[in-house]
């Protein structure tokens, strides 16, 4: 398999609403090789809601207080499972 490039937003402390503005330029820079992740200071819910009305894959996990790692992905067969492995060890 191909390496997957893999498109990265920290949005730790950024203030409302630049988190969902930046991630919104980042969904739609997605492609079949590639995805995105996320690392934000608590959950995105209204993001998470936008992906899923899209038909988007996406895999969360909680690493610490304050600190979430959000994979997304348009290719329903790209295993972001693995791939969040990288970032978080839950």
């Amino acid at each position: 398999m191909n390496e997957v490039e893999v498109l990265e937003l920290d949005a730790r402390g950024l203030s409302h609403p630049e988190p969902l503005e930046r991630s919104m330029q980042m969904l739609r820079r997605l492609g079949s090789k590639n995805c995105f992740h996320l690392i934000i200071h608590r959950y995105p819910q209204p993001l998470i809601m936008i992906a899923e009305s899209h038909g988007l894959d996406y895999e969360v996990c909680e690493a610490g207080k304050k600190e979430w790692h959000i994979l997304f992905s348009k290719d329903k067969d790209m295993d972001l499972k693995s791939i969040m492995k990288r970032y978080c060890s839950v």
